[in-house]
């Protein structure tokens, strides 16, 4: 199959490694300072393309961006990508003939964005890097992607050391296909391994989705029944880690076991505060995701071009959290 007809859904970020170490060779890593030269233009539309719908942060980011475009009288579109590469590509291509005058993109795909972007470059509308960066871009919007895997592998580090004498087996849910997951998963482990030297690693598996943490967290019990920790560089996949120990009969109570993940969603930071063994995530505050996709463009075109990128800062969240009510309340569209 051609990257053009990858799809995706569910599986999406289970792409193979083929397709996404290409991405690598073109995103950079970069610091998402601007990579070309800004146009000098209002916005007064702006087009907000994210590709993994499925994921539960879409709809809830979505309704924050509205909410900003509509305090600051700017158009909003978003497009419909069927969480399908090639139809992501095709989206983008039809809207760089229409009056949009910024688009803000999540790569799913460095390398077959780039010349898209630079096509957006070439015509003089703003192009703002999501989750990610590529060569051509005048903005980027990052929320702290190495900080929050190894913030959250430190508190699991120790909370190993404390409850299990630093001694357990502990199941690593990784993303190793886009920048954004790659920074998270290298702090992840560089957290938790320099915290947690003596607990032994017994699997890394890709995941991102609920139904993804559920299928790999269910194989791994399968072969280490006195798994204790379940990590996740993104809340979803700990989601279906969760659920696959709970199924497996574990208590949700157990003292002797930790999951944890990056991205809580509604349901994860509902287990939080009901004390199980799901103890912490780290998440970042959507409605500062939904105000920067307005944001950035309008500081593009106000020509601040060098401070427009944003890196945005997270939040580790426990059952002794002060923000996990208001969280949950945010989460839950309240």
């Amino acid at each position: 199959m051609t990257i053009k007809r990858k799809v995706l859904g569910i599986a999406a970020i289970t792409m193979s490694a083929s397709l996404f170490l290409s991405a690598c060779s073109t995103s950079g890593d970069s610091s998402g300072a601007p990579s070309t030269s800004t146009p000098n233009q209002p916005v007064k539309k702006v087009l907000f393309d994210y590709p993994f719908t499925a994921l539960p942060v879409y709809s809830l980011v979505t309704k924050f961006a509205q909410k900003r475009a509509d305090q600051a009288g700017v158009q909003l579109e978003l497009t419909n990508d069927n969480m399908d590469l090639g139809q992501q590509v095709t989206n983008l291509n039809t809207y760089l003939t229409s009056n949009v005058d910024a688009v803000v993109s999540f790569p799913a795909d460095a390398a077959s964005l780039e010349s898209v972007s630079k096509q957006y470059v070439d015509k003089g509308k703003y192009w703002v890097s999501y989750g990610g960066d590529l060569s051509n871009q005048h903005a980027s919007i990052k929320f702290s992607f190495y900080e929050s895997g190894k913030t959250l592998g430190e508190y699991a580090g120790k909370w190993a050391n404390e409850n299990l004498g630093g001694k357990g087996e502990v199941l690593m849910i990784v993303d190793q296909t886009i920048q954004l997951g790659r920074e998270r998963t290298k702090g992840l482990l560089d957290g938790f391994k320099a915290t947690a030297p003596g607990m032994t690693i017994v699997a890394e598996q890709q995941g991102i989705t609920p139904d993804q943490g559920l299928s790999v967290t269910n194989a791994i019990v399968a072969r280490h029944p006195k798994l204790n920790m379940v990590l996740a560089a993104a809340g979803d996949a700990a989601q279906g880690g969760y659920q696959a120990l709970t199924t497996a009969g574990r208590a949700a109570n157990d003292p002797k076991t930790f999951v944890g993940g990056l991205d809580g969603n509604e349901y994860v930071l509902q287990q939080i505060k009901a004390g199980t063994f799901f103890r912490a995530a780290v998440t970042v505050d959507a409605e500062q995701i939904g105000n920067a996709i307005i944001d950035v463009p309008l500081a593009l075109a106000k020509g601040n071009g060098s401070k427009a990128s944003l890196d945005l800062p997270v939040t580790l969240v426990d059952a002794s959290s002060p923000k996990l009510d208001a969280l949950i309340a945010q989460l839950g569209g309240k």
